[in-house]
């Protein structure tokens, strides 16, 4: 798809059916056995007319570039459908989706999913180069305005996709209900979070968290609340709370 970034579309007739986006999948790297902990990916599209799910990855160790040399009719072993999913817009007049690199991988499935939706869709695309680039043609033939921006300036605009949504958010009618769905890399959340609560607006973000066993018995995977719950509880968990949360009920460390 771009550099050392591929797609796996895998047969899961079922799974196909009811994927939502937000959810994701907890797959054990081929070849690895000494790779004792599943790594977890976001469902990236869903076809159910062919019963395939697909995921979208970076080739970056030995259990990912394992992964990436999958050949068609190889078995994978897989857990899901895990975690819950993004809540799609009610009253809202224009979805704006935020992505940072491979933080575009839910956002498929998600504009599948309003593909009938009459709001405007606008999808702000941060990468490092050029050479990351993906996936905007697919998701402008799904209906969304792509906004770009690379740290190097070789795509789009140079600079940060924030600094981009920022000058998006002060130019636009601030009458209008806006939704903002986020995904990307912890600094990048960070200063979205920031944004969405100066200019009033609610967020869904999806964690990255390395998530090892996928339904909490690990307990691997903590999200800190920016209020502690009444009954003390400072923590929630990305796979069995989330991945996706309410942007403005949870803060990122380093």
């Amino acid at each position: 798809m771009a550099a050392d970034t591929f797609r796996l579309s895998f047969a899961a007739p079922a799974w196909a059916q009811t994927a939502r986006a937000g959810q994701f999948v907890n797959i054990q790297m081929p070849q690895h056995g000494d790779l004792l902990w599943r790594r977890p990916f976001s469902v990236h599209d869903a076809d159910s007319a062919h019963g395939t799910l697909d995921i979208l990855f970076a080739a970056v160790g030995r259990g990912s570039r394992a992964l990436s040399r999958c050949k068609p009719g190889d078995a994978l072993d897989v857990l899901g459908l895990l975690g819950n999913s993004f809540t799609e817009p009610a009253e809202e007049e224009e979805v704006i989706l935020v992505a940072g690199g491979l933080g575009v991988a839910p956002f498929m499935l998600l504009l599948r999913q309003l593909r009938h939706w009459p709001g405007k869709k606008t999808v702000f695309l941060g990468f490092r180069s050029s050479r990351q680039v993906c996936c905007a043609e697919t998701l402008v033939q799904r209906g969304a305005r792509i906004v770009l921006s690379s740290d190097d300036g070789s795509a789009g605009v140079r600079g940060l996709v924030t600094t981009a949504l920022e000058d998006y958010l002060i130019s636009r009618d601030a009458r209008q209900k806006v939704l903002l769905y986020v995904c990307g890399p912890t600094p990048m959340l960070r200063s979205v979070r920031a944004v969405a609560l100066q200019y009033h607006i609610p967020a869904q973000v999806t964690v990255e968290n390395r998530m090892a066993c996928g339904f909490g018995a690990c307990v691997g995977c903590p999200v800190e609340l920016a209020q502690p719950r009444p009954d003390g509880q400072k923590y929630l968990l990305a796979c069995k709370d989330g991945p996706v949360f309410p942007l403005e009920e949870i803060v990122f460390n380093d």
